[in-house]
């Protein structure tokens, strides 16, 4: 898809994180991916880590959330499920880090990283928002 220059719709920029998590998981090199998504309420400063395991979920964690996200939150859930063996890690460098230090405990056939910057991140979602509106002077409409 990207190499078309299509893009992905709803991604920012690219979406060339989204697109590798995408072909990864379709060409079974991976069974689940671990991705941000926005929560339930579809706001931006409300990042929710999640264990893609269809396009339809992976897509749900295209976009840039800059907030901090509990990403390891999910790592007991991959642990006790045993139909993932190969997995994606998403995630900022101090998540890839955290996540590196754990992985062993998960016992994995094979662990990819996707690691992506965090200059777009923000320590709370309560400061990503004041960012906007006091910082750069935008009203936040969602």
């Amino acid at each position: 898809m990207l190499a078309k220059g299509l893009g992905i719709e709803g991604a920012q920029w690219t979406g060339c994180v989204t697109g590798i998590s995408l072909s990864m998981l379709e060409e079974g090199q991976v069974d689940a991916v671990v991705c941000i998504a926005k929560e339930e309420s579809d706001h931006w400063s409300s990042p929710e880590p999640i264990i893609a395991k269809t396009p339809e979920d992976v897509l749900r964690g295209r976009g840039v959330k800059p907030a901090l996200a509990p990403s390891l939150r999910v790592l007991d859930e991959i642990k006790n499920d045993k139909s993932i063996r190969k997995l994606l890690f998403c995630g900022v460098g101090c998540a890839v880090q955290a996540f590196r230090a754990l992985e062993q405990s998960l016992n994995l056939d094979e662990v990819f990283v996707l690691g992506t910057n965090c200059v777009d991140n923000s320590p709370t979602p309560e400061a990503a928002q004041e960012f906007v509106r006091e910082g750069v002077n935008v009203k936040e409409d969602n």
